[in-house]
C-alpha cells in the first residue's frame, strides 16, 4: 500500500520512537499532522519536516494529555486524516506501594485516556477516507507481566491499549478501516531517562528504535485486504 501523500497523525511524536517515525514518513512524502506537548519541540519537528521533505503538508498539534479537558479542544479541528498513530506514553517503574497517586493519573491520562479520547474525536473524520488505519503503539508490557520486575501501572494502562485495539478491530472488521497494535520491547530513546530513571541509553536489552520505525511501515503498507492484527518486537540477543 502507497503511503505518499497520505494524512497521518501522529501523537508524542517530537522525540524517541514518535519523532524517528514522523522523520521517515516525511521521507515517504506523507502530509503529517504531528502532536507534541511543548511547543518549541513542535516548532523545531516541524522545521527538520521541512528541510526533509519541502512539499510535506504539516499541521500541529500542541496538547498537554495530562490534561484530558483540552483533548477535545485541540483535536476537533482535523478535517482529513487517513492514519491515527497513537504513540504518546509515560513511563514508571518500581514497587506499587512507592508510585504517587499523581503518578498513576498521569500514566492513565497519556498512556490509556488519550489513546481513547483521540481516536473518538478522530473516527469520523478517518471514517471518511477511501481505507484508513488506526496503529497503537502498546508494550510488550501490556501482553507479559515480567518476573521479579514491577511496572504494574504501567503495564496496567499497556494492558488497556491492547484491549482497546482488539475490540475495535473486531467493531470494524470487514469494513474500511484496519486496526492494529505493535507491541515493542526496550528501545535506545530518551523515554526512560524522561522518567528520571538512570538506565543507559545502549543497554543489552535495548534496540535501535529504527528497527520500530520498519516494522510500523511495514505494517501500514501491507495490502488493505491484510491486517498485523499484533506485531510484537524484542531484542533476542542480550549480550
Amino acid at each position: 500500500m502507497e503511503l505518499k501523500k497520505q494524512t497521518v497523525l501522529i501523537t508524542g511524536a517530537t522525540g524517541g520512537l514518535g519523532k524517528s517515525l514522523t522523520i521517515t514518513l516525511a521521507r515517504l512524502g506523507c502530509n503529517l499532522i504531528i502532536h507534541g506537548k511543548d511547543k518549541k519541540k513542535v516548532e523545531a519537528l516541524s522545521n527538520e519536516i521541512r528541510e526533509v521533505n519541502p512539499s510535506s503538508k504539516i499541521s500541529t498539534i500542541v496538547c498537554d494529555f495530562n490534561k484530558p479537558s483540552e483533548i477535545i479542544k485541540c483535536f476537533s479541528d482535523v478535517k482529513q486524516l487517513d492514519i491515527l498513530i497513537n504513540n504518546a506514553g509515560v513511563w514508571a517503574e518500581g514497587e506499587t506501594i512507592e508510585i504517587t497517586p499523581e503518578k498513576i493519573i498521569e500514566l492513565t491520562n497519556v498512556n490509556l485516556l488519550s489513546y481513547l479520547l483521540v481516536t473518538r474525536i478522530l473516527l469520523p473524520i478517518l471514517k471518511k477516507s477511501s481505507f484508513s488505519q488506526i496503529l497503537n503503539v502498546s508494550s510488550i508490557a501490556g501482553i507479559e507481566i515480567p518476573q521479579d520486575y514491577f511496572h504494574t501501572i504501567y503495564s496496567a494502562t499497556k494492558f488497556g491499549v491492547q484491549g482497546f485495539s482488539e475490540a475495535l478491530a473486531k467493531e470494524f472488521y470487514n469494513k474500511k478501516m484496519r486496526i492494529m497494535g505493535y507491541y515493542p520491547g526496550g528501545m535506545s530513546t530518551d523515554f526512560f531517562i524522561k522518567a528520571g530513571i538512570d538506565y543507559k541509553s545502549d543497554n543489552a536489552w535495548m534496540f535501535n528504535p529504527q528497527e520500530s520505525v520498519a516494522s510500523i511501515i511495514f505494517m501500514l503498507t501491507r495490502n488493505p485486504k491484510v491486517s498485523i492484527k499484533r506485531m510484537d518486537l524484542i531484542n533476542q540477543q542480550e549480550s
